[in-house]
């Protein structure tokens, strides 16, 4: 009798089915495009120092409102003659650190408190979330134009006046979501083990709940350009004649009656940045629903 031998079977770890996505290709496609905007748009306002254009400090008042395309300044000039793509450039700069270093802060305050309120018991789940509620008497603008006024304009005003803005929502969020995970059966079970509750926190709650604290952190940069820029706007950002894409808008409204395109530059990246941080923070969510799907 002929014996037949079984098929080759591939191991677990090789064969496609079984492999998990990467992070980057579970997003959506508007999301991934998004991010690499972004990325782009960053890594080309770090490196605008290095790159052959002009001082975006210095200008000339005979070439003040140079149409797009004019030789040498692809982007026109404002109304001091400085270059525009060079003052956009180290405007987006300044506005992306306005934006996501405040989020940065505002995220681990928020979830050492949502965490902590999550955990506690009622009582200090209570006044934790009282305080909580106390920020979010506030509406955001209002409470950053108000800090604004009283420390005096300037980049490190800005990101704590943003900073306090948004504790409040993602300690929100964070607590939501260690509230809803501390009683699953994993935890559950880890706790029935004998894990100490330091090990449950780092092990078991926090990598489940930080996922989404994240996502949503990362959806409220685009915001906060946008208020960067009002506060920029009316004067109370940072100081001139530091570029900021705020007070450039302000700048350009002589433009407005004599080449819109000019007055409209800055008001195209300032929404675009509103946008596209809103759309990879959908796209991580939406990755992080799926990261137990196997391709």
């Amino acid at each position: 009798m002929t014996s037949v031998l079984p098929p080759r079977q591939l191991p677990v770890e090789a064969a496609p089915r079984f492999r998990r996505r990467s992070l980057w290709r579970r997003m959506p496609l508007r999301s991934r495009i998004a991010l690499a905007i972004v990325i782009a748009l960053a890594a080309l306002a770090a490196a605008a120092p290095l790159l052959p254009i002009a001082d975006p400090l210095t200008g000339e008042l005979s070439r003040r409102l140079l149409p797009l395309f004019t030789d040498g300044h692809v982007l026109g000039t404002d109304t001091q003659g400085r270059d525009m793509l060079s003052r956009l450039l180290s405007g987006i700069r300044t506005s992306l650190v306005a934006g996501v270093v405040p989020i940065v802060i505002a995220t681990v305050l928020g979830l050492a408190i949502g965490t902590i309120a999550g955990l506690a018991n009622k009582t200090v789940n209570t006044v934790l979330m009282r305080g909580v509620d106390l920020l979010f008497a506030f509406p955001g603008v209002l409470l950053a134009l108000l800090l604004a006024i009283s420390l005096g304009v300037g980049l490190g005003t800005l990101i704590l006046a943003l900073t306090l803005v948004w504790i409040a929502p993602v300690a929100r969020i964070a607590e939501t979501e260690v509230a809803r995970v501390r009683d699953l059966d994993f935890v559950t079970a880890a706790r029935s083990s004998g894990a100490s509750d330091a090990t449950i926190l780092v092990r078991q709650i926090i990598p489940v709940a930080l996922p989404a604290v994240l996502a949503y952190s990362t959806s409220l940069v685009g915001a906060n350009v946008a208020i960067a820029g009002g506060l920029g706007f009316i004067g109370l950002g940072v100081p001139s004649p530091q570029p900021e894409l705020g007070s450039i808008l302000f700048e350009m409204q002589a433009a407005i009656y004599t080449d819109i395109a000019l007055a409209l530059e800055p008001v195209v990246v300032i929404l675009a940045l509103s946008m596209l941080f809103p759309l990879i923070g959908d796209g991580l969510r939406d990755a992080i629903a799926g990261k137990g799907a196997l391709s």
